[in-house]
């Protein structure tokens, strides 16, 4: 249920309230001393000494398709590139924006970078420089792009927004990289 209510504050854009309580809520970030157990450890549940089969008490299992998975995966998209990444412009072609709903302590610390994978196959590496939030009050926003094509070619976009036809090449998974600056 926490993942619901992380995912409803961060659909509601309630950026401040999302990124304490997204420090909070999911197990890479919790305490191992309270959590029991190693916070690398991916289970859905674990074997209850109730269980008729001593052999499985204790032991962890992923659950396939369970909720959690499924909130924590529109979570991910949304901090990661918003909720509508992929749209068709006034001419009806298509054109690709990023808004991105990072707090500032995801970013490295040293090179002050976040990055992803987009569509399975594409490294995103967001630029922080300025070490901000990425929604909310006194955020940075996307200022311009590079994109690196797999064939060695390489666009740099002044703007916050992909236009056609590299928004189409992106889609076709024509691109290797994308490097996008805040500022």
């Amino acid at each position: 249920m926490e993942y619901k209510y992380l995912l409803e504050i961060l659909r509601s854009a309630l950026y401040e309230e999302f990124f304490e309580e997204f420090r909070n809520i999911l197990v890479p970030f919790q305490d191992p001393e309270v959590y029991q157990r190693s916070v690398l450890e991916n289970s859905s549940f674990i074997v209850s000494s109730a269980f008729p089969d001593k052999k499985l008490h204790g032991r962890g299992f992923v659950a396939r398709l369970s909720g959690s998975t499924a909130e924590f995966l529109n979570i991910w998209l949304l901090m990661n590139v918003g909720e509508r990444p992929f749209f068709l412009n006034e001419k009806d072609e298509l054109n690709l924006q990023f808004k991105p709903s990072l707090p500032s302590w995801l970013f490295t610390s040293k090179g002050r970078k976040y990055a992803f994978k987009f569509l399975g196959d594409i490294d995103v590496t967001y630029h922080n420089p300025r070490m901000k939030n990425t929604a909310g009050k006194d955020s940075v926003k996307v200022r311009f792009i590079v994109v690196r094509y797999k064939d060695g070619r390489k666009i740099e976009i002044k703007k916050n927004i992909v236009d056609w036809p590299y928004a189409q090449d992106v889609r076709d998974r024509k691109v290797k990289k994308m490097d996008i600056y805040l500022g």
